[in-house]
């Protein structure tokens, strides 16, 4: 399902990228597709990373395709530009990496230098109202301006604090997880982590010193916020990526579908400042736990939906054991 979702509009008899996929990859070179991976990292650090990770089975080692661009994924543009892809790409897909990148309008504009006219990106993200990002506030434009213009290659210690400060978890049958599911969850079972104090020693000592990379999530959206700033971005003439799509979030994740146009436009005013209203009034109505159905229609859904959800669980286990025997 989630394949189709993420593939809803890419050309996938074409020539694809899909960024870092790790040791899950949307698409395969082995189903035949004419793709390429990008990751920071070549194929055996990948494979030594996944063997080295007790919370990882050393077995998906083998799962990981060969790595063809090596870099950042925030400089997509200059790798590109180092391979000689510009304007030869028809889809690239990326799957919970964008809210980890530091510097996301270059990635955009890379992107859109990459494609070929009519070529389209697609993204998987999650939604903070629903992720262990739960209690942060959303990424302004005002953050990727910053990030732009200083050309930023790592995440700034406020980020990085932001992140860990404010970091939650979801408690489920008293076991904490990563998320939750917006149709049915309870907003209430967030559970912030009490680590303020250790947040702001590391803060200051980065601050003082800085150090290695930290891997963070350095976005924070959910639908109607990243639409707005995408927009934003396309209207100033800073992207040439229209947006075809922004899905509404389902689990904890959402889905984003730009597509580099055949010929660019112009945006009129009046129809930039409409969507912009609309996008603004819903992402007022859409902060922290309104996402959340609260109502009593909504707690008979979520009783419902969670029954349905246990019951997959438990058949896909079920599924699970007989291939096993």
């Amino acid at each position: 399902m989630k394949r189709d979702l993420i593939l809803k509009y890419a050309k996938t008899s074409g020539k694809g990228i899909e960024v870092a996929p790790y040791f899950n990859p949307i698409l395969t070179k082995r189903e035949g597709h004419d793709l390429l991976i990008m990751d920071v990292f070549d194929t055996e650090t990948l494979r030594d990373r996944v063997r080295d990770d007790p919370l990882i089975d050393s077995a998906r080692a083998a799962e990981i395709e060969e790595v063809d661009l090596v870099g950042d994924a925030s400089r997509l543009g200059e790798v590109i530009a180092k391979a000689g892809l510009q304007g030869s790409i028809d889809y690239i897909v990326s799957s919970h990496n964008f809210e980890h990148l530091p510097n996301p309008i270059l990635f955009l504009r890379g992107a859109g230098e990459a494609l070929a006219p009519g070529g389209v990106l697609s993204m998987a993200v999650p939604d903070c109202r629903a992720s262990f990002d739960h209690f942060r506030m959303p990424t302004r434009l005002s953050d990727w301006l910053a990030a732009y213009h200083e050309d930023r290659r790592q995440p700034s210690p406020e980020t990085v604090m932001d992140s860990a400060a404010n970091q939650s978890a979801y408690i489920r049958d008293g076991k904490a997880t990563p998320g939750c599911n917006l149709a049915y969850d309870d907003p209430a079972g967030f559970e912030p982590d009490r680590n303020l104090a250790q947040a702001y020693a590391d803060y200051v000592a980065s601050r003082e010193a800085p150090g290695d990379y930290r891997d963070t999530h350095c976005n924070v959206f959910f639908p109607e916020s990243l639409e707005l700033m995408l927009r934003d971005l396309r209207y100033l003439g800073l992207i040439e990526l229209d947006v075809i799509e922004v899905s509404q979030t389902r689990g904890l994740e959402f889905f984003v579908h730009l597509r580099k146009p055949e010929t660019l436009q112009d945006i009129p005013d009046e129809t930039f400042y409409a969507q912009r209203k609309a996008l603004l009034t819903a992402m007022s109505r859409g902060l922290g736990t309104a996402g959340f159905g609260l109502g009593p229609v909504a707690g008979l859904r979520r009783a419902i939906t969670g029954r349905l959800n246990n019951w997959r669980i438990r058949l896909k286990h079920r599924r699970k054991a007989r291939k096993t025997h």
